[in-house]
């Protein structure tokens, strides 16, 4: 006997679940909510997706595919000034035009971190992870550039871009004004320059 056919996209449901996550996060988000997103029956939902929590395991895993990576790539990895990716990395955080920003997915678990079970916290910080090797893949090329002095490791300066781009989010979050965030982003970016030996 043949299995009964599936009549949804799964990539554009799951883009649906992820954006959903994105915007309500995971403790605000209901079985129903995500039954009301995408359309679908709780079985159909369930047999394809599991339960909530592996339901939003598999949304922040396309999100750290389809997002992070991409942006990693794009701004980090395939630039010629790595600075200026740096510094377009921050800003095309709220430079979006969406209003409001629903935030990054990996930030925004990570401050609700205790409503996940261990292996989604994984999952997090695999995000949290991939976005501070970018950073400090940006400053090993920015000093092979000139662009920063020798001196403080380049992941320690990865790990300090990742703490100031999270601030960044947070606020971005809360609808801090884009000129300030401007300013910040600047700032963190001369401080790169002059990082002491």
């Amino acid at each position: 006997m043949m299995g009964r056919r599936q009549l949804f996209d799964s990539d554009e449901v799951l883009l649906t679940m992820m954006q959903l996550f994105r915007r309500q996060g995971f403790h605000a988000t209901s079985l129903r909510d995500l039954e009301a997103a995408t359309g679908l029956h709780p079985g159909s939902l369930h047999r394809s997706f599991g339960n909530k929590e592996e339901i939003f395991r598999s949304a922040l895993d396309a999100y750290i595919e389809r997002v992070v990576r991409r942006r990693v790539a794009e701004h980090l990895e395939r630039v010629d000034d790595p600075l200026a990716g740096v510094r377009s990395y921050f800003t095309s955080t709220f430079e979006t035009g969406l209003d409001p920003d629903p935030g990054c997915l990996v930030t925004n678990s990570a401050v609700e971190s205790y409503a996940l079970d261990e292996l989604t916290i994984r999952g997090v910080r695999q995000g949290l992870e991939e976005i501070e090797r970018g950073f400090a893949g940006a400053v090993v090329r920015a000093r092979a550039a000139g662009q920063v002095p020798a001196g403080r490791p380049a992941d320690l300066l990865g790990l300090r871009l990742l703490v100031d781009y999270q601030g960044v989010l947070v606020l971005v979050r809360s609808g801090a004004e884009p000129s300030r965030l401007r300013q910040v982003t600047d700032d963190i970016v001369t401080s790169l320059r002059e990082a002491p030996g």
